[in-house]
């Protein structure tokens, strides 16, 4: 309690602070660089050609898939800062959580903006809508990642620096990608969030000791991939082969039984570590909330 105290109470413009920024500075000069290469609209290749539109059933599907990440990560937010707070973990990784599972938020906006330029017919192609989906998706799950350190030493710092590298090869790629018209330049980008993963994997087994947690990573990173290669397998192409029902179907189970399902199942066990179980193991801490809450 003394140290939750203390680092709650601590200054705001300290060291590591500085090194955030540091680490920022590396990621942002590479969103910056994209920005400035990208074009504002993304030209088709195929002008003179109808696109595929989805719509009904299946749209409705769609929209409702997406929105429902705004209901969850409202809820993982709340779950995770009172969870981890009484797992014993400061105000700064708390706050790295918090900001981590807020980007989930802004790269899901990215995505939604993305999918009605497509007409909601999903095309592996480069936007900056894309690029920002990604971009923002990886920062969060590195921030969250960050968010579940129980002591920071070199090696957490040096892995942060290397994470930020890593965006900033990805936002030099991915331009690239765009100018040559190949998909490929984007494997970086799952490489970087399978290593991300990994890396949050591995810090919430130390956290929470529970070895559910492998099923975070089996989900979010092997389903959500898993519908991905789907996609751009049997997902058609909205000039020539339109292929509406494994477009639409594969795209709600990879965001359905990928993403969302990930972020559930990691908040139920914080939730069951950080929150049930030390209530029923510290009812007199409870308790004395309770009192403190009743004189406020």
């Amino acid at each position: 309690m003394e140290d939750l105290q203390k680092d709650s109470t601590s200054k705001i413009f300290n060291a590591d602070l500085a090194f955030i920024a540091f680490c920022f500075l590396i990621v942002l000069f590479g969103f910056g660089y994209t920005l400035t290469i990208l074009p504002e609209i993304a030209e088709s290749q195929l002008i003179n050609q109808t696109r595929t539109c989805i719509t009904g059933g299946w749209k409705f599907g769609l929209i409702v898939t997406h929105i429902l990440t705004f209901a969850l990560i409202p809820l993982a937010m709340r779950i995770f800062y009172g969870g981890l707070k009484n797992l014993g973990l400061g105000f700064r990784v708390i706050f790295a959580s918090q900001l981590g599972l807020a980007f989930i938020m802004v790269a899901i906006a990215s995505e939604i903006g993305w999918h009605v330029t497509q007409c909601w017919y999903y095309a592996n192609d480069f936007t900056m809508l894309n690029f920002m989906f990604y971009f923002f998706l990886i920062s969060a799950f590195v921030l969250w990642s960050d968010g579940l350190v129980i002591k920071t030493t070199f090696l957490t710092r040096l892995v942060n620096i290397l994470f930020a590298i890593s965006l900033l090869v990805v936002s030099i790629l991915y331009p690239l990608g765009y100018k040559a018209n190949n998909p490929s330049f984007k494997v970086p980008i799952y490489i970087a969030l399978t290593i991300v993963f990994a890396v949050l994997t591995y810090r919430g087994y130390k956290l929470l000791k529970d070895w559910k947690i492998i099923l975070v990573p089996i989900f979010s990173v092997g389903v959500n991939l898993t519908f991905v290669f789907l996609l751009d397998k049997y997902g058609g192409n909205p000039y020539t082969d339109p292929q509406v029902t494994f477009n639409a179907l594969f795209h709600i189970l990879h965001d359905l039984g990928g993403t969302e399902a990930g972020v559930a199942i990691f908040t139920w066990l914080v939730y069951d570590k950080g929150i049930a179980q030390f209530r029923s193991n510290n009812p007199e801490k409870l308790t004395t909330s309770k009192i403190l809450a009743t004189k406020n």
